[in-house]
This record gives C-alpha cells, structure tokens and sequence, in this order.
C-alpha cells in the first residue's frame, strides 16, 4: 500500500487514468487485441479508486467490442487428478462447496486485517486454492499453476492464507515461481 494521503492519492488516481484513456483513444484505431490487458487495468484503476460506474462502464465496452483478453487459468492436482479453474468460474460440480470455502476464507482473511480489491476477489488461483482446502481442510502444501501473473491483491491474499491456514501455498505463474510459506512471506520477496 502507499503513504500517500487520500487527496494525494486521489489526485495521482486521476492523473494515471487521465493518461490511460488518453492512450485509449490515441491507439483505438489499431488492434485491440494489444490493448485488451491495458484495457482491463484501467477499469481496475476506477474501480479501485471507488468509481465503479466508470470501471463498469469500461469493462461493458470491453466486453461489447471485440477486444478479447486472455482469460486467467489455474491448474491444481487434487487425488492424482488435474483440475482447472478460470476466474470467476461457477462451472465445477461442487462450486457451491468452493464458494462457501472461499467465503470462509474471505471472513478469516478480513479478520487478519486484509482489504479486497473487490473486483479481483474471484481470480482463477483464489478458487483453485480453495478447491484443495475444500477436498483436503488440513493439507499442509498446495500447488498451482497460473498461465498470467498474479495480481498484487492475490499475493496479499495468498501470503495472509498462507500464515492462517498453516500451509505452504506455491504458485507458478507466467513469470516466477511464488513460495508462500507458512510465516506469511513469499520466495519473491514481494518482487512480481
């Protein structure tokens, strides 16, 4: 997080997506293929600094062109089987199972002190993790496989789970191999 006070922050918010949406514009005529994952952090950005109208509004624009951006993945191995989840997926046959445990640890995280970004609560690793706790409550080591890199707020979340949960977490995303230990630091140091 930043030390910068609100109104500061605030200023820098709008100055950072002043910007975006100036390059928005600028590179609208060419592929939007290329802008897709520009696209989705500008909304991010609005949707984070409380203007969620504007990062809806984005993100329906999005979704209505034909801009596609790469869907996040995870893959876990649970009793010897491959399972693959994508973020926001309701598409497993215990997903109400999932989502009760993501819940859970949702309410244990917010107890420890964690802030959600609320639009990234869904990603693909979050449920792929809930799903070995859902299968196996006390296992002590969870593996994943990400084909993006995970976002910062997956990092916080997923140091604090492991702290809390007693279990080692390791996440190999499309840049490193993130080593979540059960003292809440990560192999990265906080470097992705």
């Amino acid at each position: 997080m930043t030390n910068l006070p609100n109104d500061r922050l605030e200023l820098l918010i709008q100055a950072v997506s002043r910007r975006a949406y100036q390059m928005h514009f600028i590179f609208a005529c060419q592929s939007n293929h290329s802008l897709a994952s520009a696209t989705v952090l500008l909304a991010n950005v609005d949707g984070s600094s409380g203007h969620i109208d504007k990062a809806s509004d984005i993100k329906t624009q999005l979704y209505q062109s034909d801009t596609k951006k790469r869907i996040g993945l995870a893959w876990t191995v649970t009793n010897r089987q491959v399972y693959q989840f994508r973020a926001h997926d309701r598409s497993h046959p215990r997903s109400h199972e999932i989502k009760a445990e993501l819940e859970k640890i949702a309410n244990e995280l917010i107890d420890h002190g964690h802030v959600f970004d609320a639009i990234l609560c869904g990603h693909s690793e979050k449920i792929a993790i809930a799903w070995n706790f859902v299968v196996n409550p006390h296992t002590s080591k969870i593996q994943v496989t990400k084909n993006l890199r995970v976002c910062g707020d997956c990092h916080r979340a997923t140091k604090l789970i492991a702290a809390i949960r007693q279990c080692e977490i390791i996440v190999s995303d499309a840049n490193r191999i993130h080593h979540f230990y059960t003292n809440g630091q990560c192999s990265c140091n906080d470097y992705f």
